[in-house]
C-alpha cells in the first residue's frame, strides 16, 4: 500500500510540476552537463609491491596469497568479492559454454575489481579492461551513447573468445593469461626475437613488464582465496546474480523513468545497464533495457503512466537531442546514477 501511494504522490506531483516546467523552459536548448559520464580509476599492482616477488612461481603464488589476506591488498580483495557476487555465475556460465577454464573468471577481479565503471591509465575500460581497438575487434559497440566494455554479458562474451583465440595461438593457458595482460603481440615478438620456446622462458627473462610478470602468479592466489575464503579470513563470495529481463524503450529515456515506474534503485537499474554512459538510451532509436526480472511486468505496467517531460538538449560536439525525463529531474544530470550504483547493497538485489 505504501509503494502504490507514494506513486499516485508522484503521480500528481509531477503532472503538477510538468506544467510549470513546460510553461518556463523545458523547450529552451542550451548545453547541460550530460556529456560527461562517470569513470572509476583502476590501478596495476605499484612496483613497489612486485619488486621483490620471488623467482619461483609457488613462492610467487603464496607472496600474493600474503599479500592479499595479511597486507595491503586485503581491503581491495573484500571489495572485490562482495561486488564478484554480482557477476561470477555470469562469468562462468559464458566461460563454460566456450570451453575455458572457469576459474579464468577471477580475472575480472585483477583487471577491474569487478567494477563497470573501471577505467585504466591507458583507456582500458569496464570489467575485461578492453582498450577500444581490441573491443571492436571482438564485436562490442562503443560510441558517444553506448559503451558495451561496462556490459557485464557481453564483454563476457568478448573476454571468453579472446581468451580462447589466445590459448589456440599460443597452446598454453599460463601463456594465455600472461598474454591477455600484456597483448599476444608482445609476446609473439618476444619469442620471434629471442627464439624463447616457451612461456617459462620469456616470464624469467626479466623482458615483460613487472605487472605481466605478476599476472598469473596474483591470478592463482586470488583463486586459491576465493576458493576458501575462510581459511583465510574472508567470508565467502555470496553468488547473488543480477537476474534480469529486457523490454524495449524509447530513444533519449532517461533511465530514472524507468526506475520510477517500476518502484526500482536506481542504482540496481543503473548496475544493470551500464553500457548507457549517459545514463539514457540513445535518443532516436528503440533500445533494449535490462530491468529486474521480479519488475519487469510491473515496468511495463506503469510505464505509460509516469508523468514525464520532454526537454531538448545540446550535448558538446553532438547537437540538439530529444530527451524524456521525469520534471523534477530538469535540472540533474542522470549522471549521477554512477553514484547510486556504488551503493547498492548486495542484500537488495532480486528482492
Amino acid at each position: 500500500m505504501r509503494t502504490k501511494g507514494l506513486f499516485l504522490l508522484t503521480l500528481i506531483f509531477g503532472f503538477w510540476l510538468s506544467l510549470f516546467v513546460n510553461a518556463s523552459f523545458a523547450d529552451e536548448p542550451y548545453f547541460f552537463p550530460w556529456a560527461e559520464e562517470e569513470e572509476e580509476a583502476f590501478e596495476v599492482l605499484p612496483y613497489e609491491v612486485v619488486k621483490n616477488l620471488p623467482s619461483d612461481i609457488n613462492a610467487q603464488v603464496l607472496y600474493f596469497i600474503k599479500y592479499y589476506t595479511q597486507g595491503a591488498g586485503r581491503k581491495s580483495l573484500k571489495i572485490w568479492f562482495e561486488r564478484a557476487g554480482l557477476y561470477l555465475p555470469y562469468f562462468k556460465a559464458i566461460f563454460k559454454k566456450f570451453g575455458i577454464p572457469e576459474d579464468l573468471a577471477y580475472l575480472a577481479l585483477m583487471e577491474s575489481g569487478c567494477s563497470p565503471f573501471a577505467v585504466s591509465k591507458a583507456g582500458a575500460v569496464g570489467f575485461w579492461q578492453f582498450i577500444r581497438g581490441t573491443a571492436r575487434r571482438y564485436g562490442l559497440t562503443i560510441n558517444y551513447w553506448v559503451d558495451e566494455r561496462k556490459d557485464f554479458i557481453k564483454a563476457t562474451y568478448a573476454a571468453a573468445r579472446y581468451l580462447k583465440d589466445l590459448y589456440e595461438l599460443f597452446g598454453d593457458w599460463r601463456a594465455a593469461v600472461a598474454s591477455y595482460n600484456a597483448g599476444e603481440g608482445r609476446l609473439l615478438r618476444l619469442m620471434k626475437i629471442r627464439n624463447f620456446a616457451n612461456y617459462w622462458q620469456i616470464m624469467t627473462s626479466g623482458l615483460l613488464p613487472y605487472e605481466t610478470a605478476a599476472y598469473l602468479p596474483q591470478w592463482m592466489a586470488i583463486v586459491l582465496i576465493a576458493k576458501n575464503p575462510e581459511k583465510y579470513g574472508f567470508k565467502p563470495i555470496r553468488k547473488v546474480p543480477l537476474l534480469f529481463k529486457e523490454i524495449e524503450v524509447e530513444g533519449g529515456l532517461d533511465l530514472r523513468v524507468i526506475a520510477m515506474a517500476g518502484d526500482i534503485d536506481p542504482g540496481l537499474l543503473y548496475l544493470l545497464n551500464a553500457k548507457f554512459r549517459r545514463g539514457i538510451t540513445p535518443p532516436g532509436k528503440i533500445s533494449k533495457v535490462r530491468v529486474p526480472l521480479y519488475k519487469a511486468e510491473e515496468v511495463k505496467r506503469n510505464l505509460p503512466l509516469v508523468p514525464v517531460v520532454k526537454v531538448r538538449r545540446r550535448f558538446y560536439r553532438r547537437g540538439y537531442f530529444n530527451i524524456t525525463t521525469l520534471p523534477y529531474l530538469v535540472n540533474e544530470s542522470p549522471i549521477v546514477l554512477y553514484k547510486l550504483a556504488k551503493r547498492v547493497k548486495m542484500e537488495h538485489i532480486n528482492e
